[in-house]
């Protein structure tokens, strides 16, 4: 009997080169195809868009917050002397310290917290008074940032303040506009007290994330070391390489080499860790909910090859009586539920690619659908003239406006591979039970 029996027999099993006749079990062996595909289509996109969204808002956190590496002021200098002028050297050494040739630029920074007032009200933020060839020299964050009108070399002067988009908003502030910044100081005798600072809003930003256009304001260094009390705030440098996600172990060491005794230098993840730390969980809770989707739909395979068993006992004891081996029959089985799962996966991972790389019109189309109708029925039955608020299906205070696609093929192999793994585990059952079959009892009956 020819080796090539078992993979005939199981495309037979699934209609391939066959005569085409009714078979009940060749129907649930298609439907589970179809419900393999469809579970696989969430799993592809849900995989595509958390990894989309973690991206996006890393890049973010990275490139525009913490920056690469930063080398933090924890020994009082600044409280003693140490000023603008001081910081922007230590920048400037730390570049030149660089052995390893993975650092591009440093800039000297000020961070505090301080109330925003507008012409309609005002805000908490946290300002960061920034070197002014930040933006003009660290393109990978000016990139991420659009501003109107545009941020360029020299914008930042002594007076000017730059805006998160939502902040800008919820003050009522625009470009041209002059708000209040208080910031706290303190007396020769160590008391507090507000300071009020006038600036002139050159520029509204937004980063593509609501959450740090809420509460992000930018002026000059010079300016953040002038309002912004030492005790409160905290000087630090930014580290910036030729590649985040690389080896920073140059970079660190540079910025301790240049870094005067009380300074700290931490990497991105450190920064971040707990934040990152939340999205590989969050990430990791829903592919797993996926999965115990295409689970149940690979252990439909398992009832449909009991079905085909049951079918298929007549040509599986002419077989058995034809010479053909238990394992041979066991073999082809477990062939008909590895097609299967193939074909889910032809149906179900290119239909989620699909969807993947349109998920922001296709939620963009749902979402006006469902303002359209929310439109439709408050005008139906909701009193007159009562307000109808915008419906979000991704609200943009917490996730990003625009979601970047990412397609990590390495990802989606791994899903394929499991897939065929599982219905072939799933098939493993009914295709032993086939193997086992004794041809004797079977054809007394025919």
């Amino acid at each position: 009997m020819s080796g090539r029996y078992p993979l005939l027999l199981a495309a037979r099993f699934l209609g391939i080169g066959g005569s085409g006749e009714r078979s009940n079990a060749r129907r649930s062996l298609f439907g589970s195809m179809l419900g393999i595909g469809l579970s696989l289509v969430p799993l592809v996109v849900v995989l595509v868009v958390s990894d989309g969204m973690i991206e996006g808002i890393t890049s973010r956190l990275v490139e525009l917050g913490t920056s690469h590496v930063q080398a933090v002021d924890y020994s009082g200098l600044s409280e003693t002397g140490w000023g603008a002028t001081e910081m922007r050297d230590l920048a400037d050494r730390i570049v030149a310290s660089d052995s390893s040739g993975s650092v591009v630029g440093a800039w000297a920074e000020r961070q505090g917290y301080a109330i925003v007032v507008g012409p309609k009200g005002r805000g908490g933020s946290t300002v960061r008074a920034v070197d002014e060839a930040f933006f003009a020299e660290n393109r990978p964050a000016a990139g991420l940032l659009e501003a109107t009108p545009a941020i360029g070399e020299g914008d930042l002067g002594p007076r000017d303040i730059l805006l998160g988009k939502k902040l800008a908003d919820s003050i009522g502030a625009k470009a041209g506009d002059t708000v209040r910044v208080v910031t706290m100081a303190r007396s020769a005798g160590g008391r507090s007290f507000p300071r009020f600072s006038s600036f002139v809003v050159r520029s509204v930003f937004s980063s593509g994330y609501q959450e740090l256009d809420g509460i992000w304001c930018f002026i000059a260094l010079g300016s953040g070391y002038r309002i912004l009390d030492p005790v409160s705030s905290r000087s630090f440098v930014n580290v910036s390489t030729v590649d985040a996600f690389a080896d920073l172990s140059g970079a660190v060491a540079a910025a301790r080499e240049a870094s005067p005794e009380g300074f700290s230098v931490f990497t991105w993840a450190d920064l971040n860790r707990s934040q990152f730390t939340s999205f590989r969980t969050t990430k990791a809770i829903l592919l797993f909910i996926m999965f115990l989707i295409v689970l149940v739909a690979c252990a439909n395979v398992s009832s449909a090859l009991v079905m085909l068993v049951l079918e298929r006992r007549r040509e599986i004891a002419i077989l058995k009586s034809a010479g053909a081996p238990p394992g041979g029959i066991t073999f082809s089985f477990l062939l008909a539920g590895f097609l299967t799962g193939l074909g889910g996966a032809l149906v179900g991972v290119p239909t989620g690619i699909f969807l993947a790389v349109h998920v922001n019109e296709m939620f963009a189309f749902l979402e006006r659908a469902v303002n359209v109708g929310n439109l439709f029925v408050a005008r139906l039955i909701g009193p007159p003239g009562a307000a109808i608020g915008h419906v979000y299906l991704l609200d943009p205070a917490y996730y990003l406006e625009r979601i970047p696609v990412t397609i990590d093929f390495g990802e989606i192999f791994f899903i394929t591979s499991g897939t065929l793994v599982l219905s072939v585990c799933a098939a493993l059952f009914p295709a032993i039970r086939a193997g086992r079959e004794r041809p004797i009892d079977t054809l007394r009956k025919v």
